[in-house]
């Protein structure tokens, strides 16, 4: 009887181990994507070298392969499979792909992942919803998207604009407008010394 006692109050824990090559192979691919974006960044992305954006290119493409491949073996990639970083960087890999099928399909993992806190934060999966619905010529739902035009932040269209913020504050994201505010300091447009972007 004392021996169950101790089983009982000994918590449960999954014995399941982490893939290690796996997961090392997905930060690898989140390595390269990233020395790809930190190169052209330093050579400006208001016209980056025409070389590095096909290196980028083949880059992503070459990630989505292997992680089309990895997902076909190993069906969604978990944290108790490959832990936070390796879910981290499958999203990473998922975000910058070409493939638009690819996002639509990948998305429903990635929101369980972020609902299961493993490691994929809410404003991840509302970037890749967006990118995702503006892909297919539909309106943007988070307000994520945007470009500089004539030293201005336009937003792509967004669906429903009135509830945007609070989709965005479901989703643990600060409002449109401070949004707005920090996309206008990161590309020098107007400077809000009330926001530290360090």
């Amino acid at each position: 009887m004392r021996y169950l006692f101790l089983l009982l109050i000994i918590p449960f824990y999954s014995f399941a181990e982490i893939n290690l090559p796996l997961q090392k192979e997905l930060i690898e691919m989140e390595i390269e994507d990233q020395h790809i974006r930190n190169k052209i960044g330093e050579a400006g992305w208001q016209n980056p070298p025409k070389a590095l954006l096909e290196q980028m290119m083949k880059i992503d493409e070459s990630n989505t392969g292997k992680l089309k491949a990895i997902i076909k073996k190993h069906h969604w990639v978990t944290r108790d499979l490959v832990g936070v970083k390796g879910v981290g960087a499958a999203f990473l890999v998922i975000q910058h792909s070409s493939d638009v099928a690819f996002k639509v399909k990948m998305l429903p993992y990635l929101k369980q992942s972020y609902l299961n806190g493993e490691g994929v934060s809410g404003q991840q999966v509302a970037l890749l919803t967006d990118r995702a619905l503006i892909a297919q010529g539909k309106k943007q739902i988070y307000g994520t998207q945007a470009d500089v035009s004539e030293g201005k932040v336009v937003f792509s269209p967004i669906e429903d604009e009135t509830n945007v913020d609070k989709r965005r504050e479901e989703m643990k994201m600060p409002s449109l407008d401070f949004y707005l505010k920090i996309m206008e300091k990161m590309y020098g447009i107007k400077e809000h010394p009330e926001i530290d972007l360090n």
